[in-house]
């Protein structure tokens, strides 16, 4: 079995941080964006619109499973408008979550702890299993389980700290 790369060292040692930046860097993995305006707003809307939805579906108090997948998606977008607004894009979930870690929490200091182990469960690629295998054995219990109790409870937990998430999104984005 392959060891889980832990992202928590980004935390404590920026030259790991940004060791691992350039890396994505050089990789392609990260990219540089240049349309720093429009696709942060863009990003922030799709984050809105599924909020709506998981909204929807929390107010007829049924599909808890969907709102569990919507918040994952809400946060991702939101996390992609963040990196956006610094002029990068990412299409892979740690390489986002690096990117995130070195402008607004290393840098600026906007985002916590929380904020960011939140977005570091919030992955939805099948190929990041190693690195994001929590946050996939809650959506995939929550997609494929069968218990409404656990998937209302968690849904509650999680839609919480999507809107207040969504909410720091906003206004950072704001600035």
């Amino acid at each position: 079995m392959q060891k889980r790369f832990n992202w928590r060292i980004w935390l404590e040692k920026e030259n790991k941080l940004e060791n691992s930046f350039n890396f994505y860097l050089k990789k392609e993995i990260i990219t540089i964006e240049k349309e720093k305006n429009y696709l942060p707003i863009s990003h922030l809307k799709k984050a809105e619109y599924n909020l709506k939805f998981i909204n929807f579906l929390n107010d007829n108090k049924k599909f808890y499973d969907w709102i569990i997948v919507g918040c994952y998606y809400t946060i991702y977008h939101s996390t992609l408008a963040l990196i956006t607004k610094k002029g990068f894009s990412s299409k892979n979930h740690l390489a986002t979550l690096c990117t995130l870690i070195k402008f607004y929490y290393c840098q600026k200091k906007v985002l916590g702890i929380k904020e960011i182990e939140l977005v570091s469960k919030s992955s939805l690629e099948k190929e990041e299993v190693n690195y994001f295998a929590y946050a996939k054995e809650k959506r995939e219990t929550a997609s494929y389980g069968i218990s409404e109790e656990f998937n209302k409870k968690e849904a509650e937990e999680l839609l919480k700290k999507t809107i207040k998430f969504l909410n720091k999104t906003r206004e950072i984005l704001e600035q």
